[in-house]
């Protein structure tokens, strides 16, 4: 079942009281009722569920039954990816979000043709969490600030930068994985791909590339094949990585 996004819950919670938009979607959308039981997450490790026991204009006050405390999946997986035309970048942070990925990188490049908006990251940030809901996931993925390309790779980052890439002839991505033991961040283009002097500054950096078959993919189809593939490789190295 869906759950919904708490961000003030705490382990030591007895009760707590929803306001907001989730105060909104369990009373007008889902239509909850005093007594039913639902599900709760802080987006920060705990899942709790509880038990909803009153019911005003504009909150919901739950009891606490019961909180689990998840373990965050080692090693993270961080996407870094040029922002898209017809917000198609939203559809990478949701499903890369339902996948797993704990840090999200908004990019500009070269050929980078959608503008930066004053809400972008807020709607990445929405796309997230209501796909932690979705997905009863504990864990709402870090949404951080745009950035051109350039600053991105020349940042001391916790993550090693390996990249999609189209043109020549490449490793896979788990053959990579294999070789590096930080966690990994992926880079996915912009429509079109990525300049020739871009590919140069990966080629100077030595940031490793792969390749994700023969076919020529879609900005937001190639960054769910990279991490799907990287999780088939995790999951066959440590059954308990989730």
């Amino acid at each position: 079942m869906p759950c919904f996004y708490t961000p003030n819950l705490k382990k030591e919670n007895k009760k707590i009281t929803i306001i907001g938009d989730e105060f909104h979607h369990l009373k007008n959308v889902f239509r909850k009722n005093i007594g039913e039981k639902i599900l709760l997450t802080n987006g920060n490790g705990l899942l709790a569920n509880a038990e909803i026991k009153n019911i005003s204009k504009k909150e919901i006050s739950v009891f606490i039954l019961k909180i689990k405390e998840e373990k965050i999946s080692e090693p993270k997986i961080a996407v870094a990816f040029a922002l898209l035309k017809n917000k198609h970048d939203n559809l990478i942070v949701e499903k890369l979000t339902e996948l797993g990925v704990k840090d999200f990188f908004p990019i500009f490049t070269e050929r980078t043709v959608r503008k930066l908006s004053k809400n972008t990251v807020e709607k990445f940030e929405k796309a997230a969490i209501s796909a932690i809901k979705q997905c009863d996931n504990a864990f709402l993925p870090k949404i951080h600030k745009t950035q051109t390309l350039e600053i991105l790779i020349n940042s001391d980052l916790e993550f090693q930068p390996i990249l999609a890439l189209e043109l020549g002839k490449h490793q896979t991505i788990s053959q990579i994985a294999e070789d590096i033991q930080k966690p990994l961040c992926i880079i996915i283009g912009p429509e079109g791909g990525f300049s020739n002097n871009e590919i140069e500054i990966f080629r100077q950096k030595e940031i490793p590339s792969f390749s994700l078959g023969n076919h020529i993919l879609r900005a937001e189809t190639a960054a769910i094949a990279s991490v799907s593939q990287l999780l088939e490789y995790y999951l066959k190295e440590n059954s308990e990585y989730y």
